[in-house]
Order: structure tokens, then sequence, then C-alpha cells
């Protein structure tokens, strides 16, 4: 086993929220300075001034995922496990964190699961990855999105923290969750019952074809972009 190993969120993902951030700022700092350039009358600014404030409420909220991505890296030793981890956010999304450093000797189980969330009535699903200690306590570690949108190897984690621990990962099957998984936050309690194999895989086609839908309207959009 290697002396120490550590796992964050991607550069990618790390450069797009960064991205996404300057873009919205920029386009609310344009929106604000627009009507001063272009003068005239001024009766409908607060549709403008509207939209601004949108665009700085997403920006804000790139940025908190910027911070969560840089601060939450994931460090396996050759005695300790230690990360970084989301505890939940406030009203205003503000991203709360925890520090977590757990001897190997005092790891009692590591476990994964899927998880079919619902959003604005469509279903999305992502992997979730979390250990329990000797004492009881459970700690979500971290959660991401499945397939080639996935930015965290959580199986190569799960495998490496569980073979350093000398244990056995555990596969907790598919569940429904309301956590929202924030920022890659873990829920620490994890109460849903597994769905049995019918409806897991029900619900799993279900969020296959959320995403499905979502990249044809970006396809259809950049056609019809490109067309006008």
């Amino acid at each position: 086993m290697q002396t120490e190993r550590t796992w964050r969120f991607s550069l990618s993902t790390r450069f797009a929220l960064a991205f996404l951030a300057a873009v919205m700022f920029g386009f609310a700092g344009m929106l604000l300075w627009l009507p001063f350039t272009l003068g005239g009358d001024r009766s409908g600014d607060w549709v403008v001034d509207g939209t601004a404030v949108i665009m700085i409420g997403f920006g804000v909220f790139a940025t908190f995922g910027l911070i969560a991505a840089l601060k939450t890296p994931v460090t396996l030793s050759a005695t300790t496990f230690e990360a970084m981890v989301v505890a939940g956010h406030d009203a205003l999304l503000i991203p709360h964190f925890r520090r977590v450093r757990l001897p190997l000797s005092d790891v009692a189980a590591v476990e994964r699961r899927c998880e079919i969330f619902r959003t604005l009535g469509f279903y999305s699903m992502r992997e979730a990855l979390s250990v329990m200690t000797k004492e009881g306590e459970r700690i979500g570690v971290c959660s991401d999105t499945m397939g080639s949108a996935s930015t965290l190897p959580l199986d190569q984690m799960a495998d490496a923290i569980a073979v350093a621990a000398g244990i056995d990962v555990t596969d907790d099957g598919t569940v429904r969750t309301g956590a929202s998984g924030l920022y890659g936050a873990a829920s620490s309690t994890w109460t849903e019952a597994p769905l049995d194999a019918v409806r897991a895989s029900k619900a799993r086609r279900a969020a296959i074809i959320t995403v499905q839908m979502c990249a044809a309207v970006l396809l259809l959009t950049l056609a019809l972009r490109a067309c006008l």
C-alpha cells in the first residue's frame, strides 16, 4: 500500500465551477451597467436589475460549489483516514464543513450505495460513500454523480479504505432519498430501505431518461442557435 493517497474533485470540475461563477458575475455586471450606457427611458430597469440579481445568485452558488470542491480532499495514509467533508448547508446555501480524522483501526464498515433523488419533478442518480466507526457513528464522506459525469472515483476510494482497514466494502443497494447531496455532501443517516430489484431498475431507468432528455434539449438548443 502506498504511504499516502489523496482524492479530490477533478481539475475540470473546479475549472467549470470557476468559469461558471465568472460568467454569472460578468453577465450580472454587464446588465447592471447597461442602463447607464444606453441612457433614455429607464422605466423598465427593474427587469434588468432583477435578472442581474438572479445571475449574482447563480454566481454565488457556483462560488460556494468551488469552495467545497477545493476544501474537501479525502486522504488515506498507512494508519489514518482523514477528510474534510461537507456537513450540510444553511438557508442561504452556505456550505458547512467538518474535519474527520480516524485511525483505520476505528473503521468498522465502509459502505456505498446508489441514490435516486428527485429535483423539480425529475429523477437523478448519484453514488454515495460513508464510513461507520466502531462506536456506531456513521460519517457521510461524499457523494457524486454516476457515469461519465462522475468526478470522484468513489469505488476506488471505498476499496482502498476498506483494504487499509482490513474489511470488505458493503454495498447497500439502491435507495430513494430526499437528501440534497449539495456540494457533494453524503448523508450521515442512512435510514432508507433498499429498493427491490424491480423498483431499483425502474428508478434507474427514470434517472437515465432524465439525463437523455437534458442532453436532447441541450443539443436542440445548440442546433437552433446554429441555424439562427
